[in-house]
């Protein structure tokens, strides 16, 4: 995915530039990668689960079953993006999104007819908004992932 598909103009005109850290978009079915920033992945993962010790838990896996339950992910490992573990927040079933935090960030993960779009967002990374240098954040990340599911659902993807 090319760093110009993470540069958009939202619904009020402004210019975003670097609004999310690592982005990806995935098939809804299967899990396969069909665009994503350099390095990101979605796949198995091996993490400590308390009281069951390691265990290898597949992210894709984990996304499909956390919307499938309103936002609550019943899988051991729970959600995690590129080996990253991230907690709810808010799933908006009407969005059909999810909103994700982590330390330091956090993540956007939306669902559209055939693919899960996914941003993430580092509080200290710095985006452009306008010409304008200010920290990533939520409602940017959010803005740059809703937009593009849009776009995606409005081509049936």
């Amino acid at each position: 995915m090319s760093s110009k598909l993470l540069n958009v103009q939202d619904s009020n005109g402004h210019i975003l530039v670097n609004a999310v850290e690592e982005a990806a978009i995935i098939g809804n079915t299967d899990g396969a990668i069909w665009a994503s920033t350099q390095g990101f992945t979605i796949g198995t993962v091996t993490v400590e689960v308390e009281g069951k010790g390691k265990i290898q838990m597949n992210e894709f896996i984990n996304i499909a079953d956390a919307f499938a339950h309103n936002g609550d992910c019943t899988k051991d490992g729970g959600i995690r993006l590129n080996g990253v573990k991230y907690f709810m927040i808010n799933f908006d079933a009407d969005k059909k999104t999810m909103y994700l935090k982590r330390q330091g960030g956090g993540a956007v993960v939306a669902l559209t007819n055939m693919s899960y779009v996914i941003g993430t967002f580092n509080t200290e990374k710095m985006m452009t908004k306008d010409n304008v240098q200010e920290n990533q954040n939520n409602g940017y990340c959010a803005k740059v992932v809703e937009e593009l599911a849009a776009l995606l659902i409005s081509m049936n993807y």
